[in-house]
């Protein structure tokens, strides 16, 4: 009897040891997953900015000079801190707010979450585009769609579509283009053509504010005061930023007409995160780099807020 309850004894101990240390190990493999779901949701919790737009936008090609060009899109990221969030340049070149809104957006659109922040800016390709901010449309030719619809249409369905899907959507009016009038002189863009008259005064340089004689930028402000979205007029910032600078000046900035340097990037790229900073109660100041800390914001006067429902 007593070498059989020291038989079952001895059982019942390494039962008990096997268990605990079942039990140990399971803690073990518990005690690892939290951390690591823990990081990969601070990861997915980190907001993201989405830029989309044409090549003012993203640019990696050079010039026929084989000199580098760049949209501000990209130097812009070095205005945010990335520990707090993702610049997403999903920008592409050529496209008009047509052209993005059937061929890009599709892909754009699923990658926006709840937090997100989206800037739209189109114009400068949308000649084809049918003009105004209505519900008017038209058959499609070719390979577009079925039905096209006007430029302010499309901008307004981008942003609703991003501010659906929980993210704040911030419109920007056309980038401002290198071309230059003055009433003694012409210019090629922003090169004289000829020799400038004696009487020429550089102080009379006055540059494109918009393309189409600055319709889209009033159709952009149209749409944000529709949709309650905040507006900057970035067309007129640069546009009275590069009066300062003067012609010369913001020449060795551009490749042709629309497309910059990356020195010109940077001014652009800076030129919009002091709009971005200029709006009450900015959520983008809290997300700034260091060097985007160093920017000044805006004036009121570029500035829609466009409050409301």
């Amino acid at each position: 009897m007593e070498k059989g309850h020291a038989s079952k004894s001895v059982m019942f101990m390494l039962f008990i040891s096997a268990v605990a240390a079942m039990l140990m190990g399971t803690a073990g493999l518990r005690a690892a997953p939290p951390v690591e779901q823990g990081a990969a949701e601070a990861e997915g919790d980190k907001p993201s900015i989405f830029v989309c737009g044409d090549s003012t936008a993203k640019n990696n090609n050079n010039d026929r000079q084989g000199r580098k060009m760049a949209g501000w899109g990209t130097p812009i990221a070095d205005f945010f801190d990335p520990a707090k969030v993702t610049v997403k340049n999903v920008g592409h070149a050529g496209q008009s707010s047509l052209t993005y809104y059937n061929g890009d957006w599709p892909a754009v659109l699923p990658q926006i979450k709840k937090g997100d922040y989206v800037l739209l800016v189109f114009g400068i390709n949308d000649g084809t585009t049918l003009n105004g901010t209505g519900p008017e449309t038209r058959p499609g030719r070719g390979a577009a769609a079925a039905v096209q619809h006007t430029y302010g249409w499309y901008m307004a369905k981008m942003a609703t579509d991003a501010r659906e899907k929980g993210a704040r959507v911030y419109l920007l009016t056309v980038t401002t283009r290198n071309i230059w009038t003055n009433p003694k002189a012409k210019f090629n863009d922003a090169t004289p053509v000829g020799t400038l008259p004696p009487d020429y005064d550089p102080k009379e340089d006055k540059i494109e504010r918009g393309t189409g004689g600055g319709k889209y930028t009033q159709w952009t402000k149209d749409v944000g005061a529709n949709l309650h979205l905040p507006v900057f007029d970035l067309t007129n910032y640069c546009a009275d930023l590069y009066e300062k600078m003067g012609r010369e000046q913001v020449n060795q900035m551009y490749s042709d007409h629309n497309h910059t340097f990356p020195p010109g990037a940077e001014v652009v790229a800076r030129s919009i995160v002091a709009g971005l900073k200029g709006f009450k109660d900015s959520p983008f100041v809290g997300l700034l780099s260091e060097k985007g800390k160093q920017v000044e914001a805006a004036d009121a006067k570029y500035l829609a807020e466009n409050e409301g429902k």
